[in-house]
């Protein structure tokens, strides 16, 4: 069973100044997580705040992409927003960067032959950034044009923060997608795990011992065809959560995008994604209903080093008036229904 659920509130915690400058100060806080299980590495919550020395105009979350090289980038980014009076926080996720598991990389462990294993860094993560929300608002620091900015993996966890709080007016997922099926056997940044599984299966020790079918494509393909098209019938994420669904399916986006209301989402793909299949982001979209899309001219991180551009339209889309010029590499598509 999935469970964002935790108790508790933040007792200690540390905090220190990291950078200050003309417009703003960048402060590192840590404390340890609120939720009951963490692995071993993970138990300590890190998140990054960039605070404008005058009053903010928004409060922006992000949250990074699986493993560690986007993270540099989306911290250059953060601080040009925040010279531009946004207050921003970027939270490390659970398994990346600094928090990285005892023995393993970063990255990794959010797919796993181990389903319980993986499913402990997905609710994890839910977890870990509501308790930074509810930490940000103990200390008088949350405003009211709030967003969310999820980049990837972020993207992933963000549709989850949205289908069980209500803390964000708008959402900007940003090369993101669904199903877990496809993403396992065909995006190249998880052919770590396939090589994982292969291990596995050549080992006669552990030969038919992974859970849940997952050494089997076909297999595992087939359930997530046939259940995907139970996920309607859920009235609440609990209800999913605790039915009898595949287990990586209750860690799949698009078992929570029916609880999102979808005008709070704007959905970025990129054009020459080749990390996420065309089918994984095509599913995702429309299991959200179909929000605001734009494609952009990039692959799935060629955009990083350009992400003065993204941080401008993301402040476009916070309602900041120096930036209501439309972006002239984010064109608005619009999507003809197949018939």
């Amino acid at each position: 069973m999935v469970s964002f659920e935790y108790s508790g509130k933040i007792e200690d915690f540390t905090q220190g100044y990291i950078m200050k400058s003309k417009r703003f100060r960048g402060l590192y806080t840590r404390f340890h997580t609120l939720y009951p299980n963490p692995e071993k590495g993970t138990e300590t919550v890190e998140y990054y705040l960039f605070d404008p020395k005058e009053e903010p105009v928004g409060i922006l979350f992000i949250l990074h992409g699986l493993g560690t090289s986007n993270i540099p980038f989306l911290l250059w980014m953060a601080t040009h927003l925040a010279n531009a009076n946004v207050r921003v926080v970027m939270p490390i996720l659970p398994g990346n960067f600094t928090r990285v598991a005892h023995g393993s990389v970063s990255g990794k462990d959010f797919f796993d032959a181990d389903v319980e294993k993986a499913t402990k860094f997905w609710e994890q993560s839910v977890v870990d950034v509501l308790s930074v929300v509810d930490h940000i608002k103990s200390q008088n620091l949350w405003v009211e044009n709030s967003h969310l900015f999820g980049f990837c993996l972020g993207g992933m966890v963000s549709v989850m923060l949205n289908a069980v709080r209500d803390d964000f007016k708008k959402t900007i997922l940003m090369t993101v997608g669904g199903e877990m099926a496809t993403l396992m056997w065909h995006s190249p940044t998880l052919a770590y795990f396939r090589r994982s599984i292969e291990k596995l299966q050549s080992n006669e020790k552990t030969k038919g011992k992974i859970k849940h079918f997952i050494d089997d494509q076909k297999k595992i393909k087939e359930i997530f065809k046939e259940q995907l098209q139970t996920l309607k019938h859920f009235k609440s994420v609990e209800e999913m959560q605790t039915s009898e669904i595949h287990p990586y399916l209750k860690l799949d986006p698009i078992a929570y995008a029916q609880f999102v209301d979808k005008k709070k989402i704007i959905f970025v793909e990129a054009l020459f994604d080749k990390a996420l299949p065309l089918r994984s982001r095509k599913l995702l979209w429309e299991a959200l209903g179909r929000p605001k899309r734009y494609i952009i001219p990039s692959g799935h991180v060629t955009w990083l080093p350009f992400g003065f551009i993204v941080g401008r339209f993301i402040l476009q889309n916070m309602g900041i008036r120096e930036f209501k010029k439309q972006m002239e590499l984010l064109k608005k598509i619009e999507v003809e229904e197949k018939k």
